[in-house]
Protein backbone atom coordinates (compact mmCIF):
# COMPACT_ATOMS: atom_id res chain seq x y z
CA UNK A 1 0.00 0.00 0.00
CA UNK A 2 3.52 2.16 -0.18
CA UNK A 3 2.85 5.03 -2.57
CA UNK A 4 5.59 5.88 -5.30
CA UNK A 5 7.86 7.52 -3.03
CA UNK A 6 7.51 5.75 -0.16
CA UNK A 7 8.84 2.72 -2.48
CA UNK A 8 11.58 4.19 -3.64
CA UNK A 9 12.75 5.02 0.02
CA UNK A 10 12.19 1.62 1.15
CA UNK A 11 13.61 -0.40 -2.06
CA UNK A 12 16.94 1.80 -2.25
CA UNK A 13 19.46 -0.45 0.16
CA UNK A 14 22.71 1.29 -0.64
CA UNK A 15 23.65 4.62 0.30
CA UNK A 16 21.61 7.59 2.29
CA UNK A 17 18.10 8.23 1.51
CA UNK A 18 16.23 11.30 3.08
CA UNK A 19 12.30 11.05 3.82
CA UNK A 20 10.44 14.55 4.50
CA UNK A 21 7.25 13.53 5.76
CA UNK A 22 4.77 15.48 8.07
CA UNK A 23 2.60 13.36 10.74
CA UNK A 24 0.23 10.82 10.01
CA UNK A 25 1.69 9.92 6.95
CA UNK A 26 3.16 6.40 6.98
CA UNK A 27 6.66 7.55 8.47
CA UNK A 28 7.08 4.45 11.10
CA UNK A 29 5.16 1.78 8.13
CA UNK A 30 8.49 3.34 5.70
CA UNK A 31 11.17 3.09 8.30
CA UNK A 32 9.61 -0.63 9.17
CA UNK A 33 9.63 -1.62 5.31
CA UNK A 34 12.52 -0.25 5.02
CA UNK A 35 14.25 -2.13 7.87
CA UNK A 36 12.20 -5.38 6.56
CA UNK A 37 13.96 -4.77 2.77
CA UNK A 38 17.00 -4.28 4.31
CA UNK A 39 17.12 -7.99 5.96
CA UNK A 40 15.92 -9.39 3.36
CA UNK A 41 18.25 -7.94 0.48
CA UNK A 42 21.51 -9.30 -0.84
CA UNK A 43 23.40 -7.14 1.47
CA UNK A 44 23.17 -9.82 4.21
CA UNK A 45 22.45 -7.16 6.68
CA UNK A 46 21.85 -8.31 10.37
CA UNK A 47 18.80 -7.35 12.52
CA UNK A 48 21.35 -6.42 15.00
CA UNK A 49 23.42 -4.10 12.87
CA UNK A 50 20.44 -1.92 12.21
CA UNK A 51 20.01 1.17 14.58
CA UNK A 52 16.57 2.81 14.51
CA UNK A 53 16.18 6.22 16.70
CA UNK A 54 12.96 8.10 17.66
CA UNK A 55 11.86 10.78 19.26
CA UNK A 56 9.46 9.06 21.48
CA UNK A 57 8.84 6.06 23.58
CA UNK A 58 5.49 5.95 21.76
CA UNK A 59 7.44 6.07 18.43
CA UNK A 60 9.49 3.19 19.65
CA UNK A 61 7.01 1.01 20.43
CA UNK A 62 4.50 1.35 17.31
CA UNK A 63 7.89 0.69 15.12
CA UNK A 64 8.75 -2.67 17.18
CA UNK A 65 4.96 -3.77 16.88
CA UNK A 66 4.60 -3.31 13.22
CA UNK A 67 8.29 -5.09 12.73
CA UNK A 68 6.98 -8.46 14.63
CA UNK A 69 4.00 -7.66 12.21
CA UNK A 70 6.33 -7.96 9.32
CA UNK A 71 9.53 -9.93 10.08
CA UNK A 72 8.43 -11.96 13.34
CA UNK A 73 10.74 -12.72 16.21
CA UNK A 74 13.73 -11.08 14.41
CA UNK A 75 11.98 -7.68 15.51
CA UNK A 76 13.59 -8.14 19.12
CA UNK A 77 17.17 -7.92 17.57
CA UNK A 78 16.93 -4.57 15.99
CA UNK A 79 17.78 -2.04 17.94
CA UNK A 80 15.38 0.54 18.53
CA UNK A 81 15.69 3.45 20.63
CA UNK A 82 14.76 6.99 21.63
CA UNK A 83 17.73 8.86 21.42
CA UNK A 84 17.63 9.79 24.99
CA UNK A 85 18.37 6.05 25.89
CA UNK A 86 20.70 5.22 23.23
CA UNK A 87 22.37 8.06 24.46
CA UNK A 88 22.55 6.88 28.17
CA UNK A 89 23.13 3.05 26.90
CA UNK A 90 26.42 4.43 25.28
CA UNK A 91 27.42 6.57 28.54
CA UNK A 92 26.27 3.36 31.14
CA UNK A 93 28.63 1.36 28.76
CA UNK A 94 31.57 3.41 28.43
CA UNK A 95 31.83 5.86 31.58
CA UNK A 96 35.46 5.72 31.23
CA UNK A 97 35.04 7.99 28.07
CA UNK A 98 32.44 10.33 30.05
CA UNK A 99 34.09 10.78 33.45
CA UNK A 100 30.88 9.59 34.79
CA UNK A 101 32.11 6.61 36.57
CA UNK A 102 30.33 7.24 39.90
CA UNK A 103 27.12 9.50 38.10
CA UNK A 104 23.73 8.12 36.82
CA UNK A 105 21.19 9.62 34.94
CA UNK A 106 19.03 12.31 36.49
CA UNK A 107 15.11 12.06 36.38
CA UNK A 108 12.69 14.68 35.64
CA UNK A 109 11.78 14.70 39.35
CA UNK A 110 15.30 14.71 40.85
CA UNK A 111 15.96 17.98 38.56
CA UNK A 112 13.58 19.49 39.23
CA UNK A 113 13.78 19.39 42.84
CA UNK A 114 17.76 20.69 42.15
CA UNK A 115 16.26 23.36 40.68
CA UNK A 116 14.04 24.11 43.17
CA UNK A 117 17.12 23.94 46.03
CA UNK A 118 18.68 26.38 43.51
CA UNK A 119 15.77 28.82 43.72
CA UNK A 120 15.67 28.57 47.48
CA UNK A 121 19.13 29.26 47.71
CA UNK A 122 18.89 32.71 46.08
CA UNK A 123 20.28 35.55 48.34
CA UNK A 124 17.85 38.39 49.34
CA UNK A 125 17.64 40.99 46.34
CA UNK A 126 18.53 38.10 43.30
CA UNK A 127 16.68 38.80 40.46
CA UNK A 128 15.17 35.88 40.22
CA UNK A 129 14.47 35.75 43.97
CA UNK A 130 10.23 36.20 43.87
CA UNK A 131 8.72 37.44 47.11
CA UNK A 132 5.52 36.27 46.28
CA UNK A 133 3.24 33.95 43.75
CA UNK A 134 5.07 30.83 42.60
CA UNK A 135 8.71 31.14 43.84
CA UNK A 136 9.60 28.84 41.92
CA UNK A 137 7.90 30.30 38.81
CA UNK A 138 11.41 30.23 36.81
CA UNK A 139 12.67 26.34 37.46
CA UNK A 140 11.38 25.25 33.58
CA UNK A 141 13.33 27.98 32.09
CA UNK A 142 16.75 27.79 34.24
CA UNK A 143 16.27 24.37 32.98
CA UNK A 144 15.99 25.17 29.60
CA UNK A 145 18.75 27.89 29.25
CA UNK A 146 20.87 25.43 31.16
CA UNK A 147 20.21 22.62 28.41
CA UNK A 148 20.72 25.04 25.74
CA UNK A 149 24.04 26.25 27.36
CA UNK A 150 24.60 22.59 27.23
CA UNK A 151 24.11 21.89 23.94
CA UNK A 152 25.76 25.12 22.56
CA UNK A 153 28.57 24.56 24.94
CA UNK A 154 28.34 27.99 26.47
CA UNK A 155 29.57 29.17 29.63
CA UNK A 156 28.21 31.72 31.99
CA UNK A 157 30.99 33.56 31.21
CA UNK A 158 30.40 33.80 27.51
CA UNK A 159 26.86 34.27 27.55
CA UNK A 160 27.09 37.03 30.30
CA UNK A 161 30.21 38.56 27.60
CA UNK A 162 27.13 38.22 24.94
CA UNK A 163 24.94 40.12 26.55
CA UNK A 164 26.56 42.70 27.27
CA UNK A 165 27.79 43.45 23.31
CA UNK A 166 24.11 42.88 22.54
CA UNK A 167 23.45 45.74 24.97
CA UNK A 168 25.75 47.98 23.80
CA UNK A 169 24.57 47.76 20.05
CA UNK A 170 20.81 48.23 21.03
CA UNK A 171 21.06 52.26 19.97
CA UNK A 172 22.03 51.08 16.83
CA UNK A 173 19.27 49.02 15.92
CA UNK A 174 16.56 50.20 13.83
CA UNK A 175 13.27 48.61 15.90
CA UNK A 176 15.00 51.01 19.13
CA UNK A 177 15.12 54.02 16.56
CA UNK A 178 12.28 56.34 16.35
CA UNK A 179 11.19 56.83 12.80
CA UNK A 180 9.01 59.62 13.12
CA UNK A 181 9.19 62.32 15.99
CA UNK A 182 5.91 63.27 17.83
CA UNK A 183 6.21 67.08 18.93
CA UNK A 184 3.54 66.06 22.18
CA UNK A 185 6.37 63.72 23.60
CA UNK A 186 9.20 65.90 22.30
CA UNK A 187 10.46 63.04 20.36
CA UNK A 188 12.05 63.37 17.53
CA UNK A 189 12.80 61.42 13.94
CA UNK A 190 16.61 59.30 14.90
CA UNK A 191 15.48 59.35 18.78
CA UNK A 192 16.57 56.34 20.99
CA UNK A 193 14.07 54.69 22.21
CA UNK A 194 14.57 54.23 26.15
CA UNK A 195 11.85 53.04 27.57
CA UNK A 196 11.92 49.96 24.99
CA UNK A 197 15.90 49.65 25.76
CA UNK A 198 15.24 49.63 29.31
CA UNK A 199 12.68 46.91 28.84
CA UNK A 200 15.25 44.97 26.84
CA UNK A 201 18.00 45.28 28.94
CA UNK A 202 16.34 44.30 32.13
CA UNK A 203 15.17 41.24 30.46
CA UNK A 204 18.74 40.42 29.58
CA UNK A 205 19.72 40.82 33.36
CA UNK A 206 17.70 38.25 34.27
CA UNK A 207 18.89 35.80 31.77
CA UNK A 208 22.51 36.93 32.88
CA UNK A 209 21.52 36.14 36.76
CA UNK A 210 20.26 32.75 35.35
CA UNK A 211 23.38 32.40 33.51
CA UNK A 212 25.30 32.39 36.32
CA UNK A 213 23.62 29.98 38.52
CA UNK A 214 25.28 27.35 35.97
CA UNK A 215 28.11 26.46 37.40
CA UNK A 216 26.41 26.19 40.86
CA UNK A 217 23.92 24.24 39.22
CA UNK A 218 27.04 22.07 37.84
CA UNK A 219 27.99 21.93 40.96
CA UNK A 220 24.99 20.60 42.58
CA UNK A 221 24.23 17.72 40.09
CA UNK A 222 27.72 16.45 40.44
CA UNK A 223 27.29 16.31 44.37
CA UNK A 224 24.00 14.58 44.14
CA UNK A 225 25.56 12.14 41.60
CA UNK A 226 23.70 13.32 38.73
CA UNK A 227 24.13 14.04 35.34
CA UNK A 228 21.35 15.02 32.44
CA UNK A 229 21.36 14.12 29.03
CA UNK A 230 23.09 17.40 27.97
Amino acid sequence: KLNEQQRAAVDIVYGPVMVIAGPGTGKTEVLSMRIANLLLSDAQVKPYEILCLTFTDEATIAMRRRLLEIIGEDAHRVHIFTFHAFCNQIIQRNPEYFGLRDLTPISDLERMEVMYALIEGLPEGHVLRRLKGNIYYDARYLISLFDLMKSEDWSAEWVSNAIDAYLADLPNREQYIYKKGNTKKNIQAGDVKTEEIRKETEKMERTRAAALLFPEYQRRMEQAGRYDFN
